[in-house]
């Protein structure tokens, strides 16, 4: 979360942003950071040659013959300053080429202090949006262990986050994750089975599963989570007639994956058993 001025916690002054694109208190943040992972080295910027012919190659830019490695990274920053969504792309590209611990931790707190939408990924490779800490916990929580579900969860993540992501394939992998947790617990004999089959058998033999929530009748019944695969299940990209298939929004793709990421967690935390 982006910090607060004195002003703001007192209530003198409204919050402002979060901002979209790079207004300008980020603009000179970002061209410090920029500037101090492309000069690093004994050579400054033409330790870094590659890294910059492969930016600006990334960025579609032409880099003219004989060409010098600081006036690239200089007329790369000046593309930036005169459009944002090109600055967020150059930032994007140079953390996919460069990112690291560190210089993913400092791009990270320069966003959070501006109010910036966007933050660095957990593997330091990309820009994805902020979500609220509760998401995030719940995210992080799905995640933590190393399989499968883990593996197209954060998948699904970044297509729904990310710059230039695909809410479809976001969708995919998020039912690609409930698939993997759900599958094994619920249909486990089921040939080729898809989570069409795990919603059926829970619908079905609803009573033979629980959920650790009671619910108004006190019987903890799986119903709630149901409904909640039934909005999962199917992807309207994938599925159905012509006339019903059209592709997700990135507020639907975000969405499903944050329904999928808590569908996992009560999986990993034990939350929804099969009755003794």
């Amino acid at each position: 979360m982006a910090r607060r001025r004195l002003s703001q916690r007192t209530g003198k002054s409204e919050p402002d942003g979060p901002y979209e694109g790079v207004p300008p208190h980020l603009t000179h943040l970002l061209e410090h950071w920029f500037d101090s992972v492309l000069s690093s080295g004994p050579g400054g910027y033409f330790s870094n040659t590659e890294t910059i012919r492969e930016l600006a190659s990334f960025m579609r830019t032409s880099v003219p013959a004989g060409w010098d490695a600081h006036d690239v990274a200089a007329g790369l920053l000046k593309l930036g300053r005169a459009n944002g969504d090109y600055f967020l792309d150059l930032i994007d590209g140079l953390l996919q080429l460069r990112g690291s611990e560190t210089n993913g931790r400092a791009l990270a707190r320069l966003l959070e202090t501006s109010g910036s939408v966007w933050t660095v990924a957990d593997d330091n490779r990309s820009l994805i949006r902020v979500v609220s800490d509760q998401t995030q916990s719940t995210y992080e929580i799905a995640t933590s262990p190393e399989d499968d579900a883990s593996e197209e969860l954060r998948e699904a993540w970044t297509n729904a986050f990310g710059r230039d992501g695909d809410p479809s394939d976001a969708w995919d992998h998020a039912i690609k994750a409930v698939e993997d947790v759900l599958i094994p617990a619920v249909v486990p004999n089921q040939a080729k089975a898809n989570l069409g089959h795990v919603v059926g058998q829970l619908r079905n033999q609803g009573n033979q599963w629980k959920l650790v929530l009671p619910g108004k009748a006190q019987d903890h019944d799986v119903s709630p989570l149901v409904g909640m695969l039934d909005v999962i299940w199917p992807n309207h990209d994938r599925h159905g007639g012509v006339s019903s298939k059209r592709q997700p929004s990135e507020e639907e793709a975000r969405a499903v994956v944050t329904l999928a990421s808590t569908i996992v967690q009560w999986h990993r935390e034990g939350w929804v058993v099969q009755r003794r």
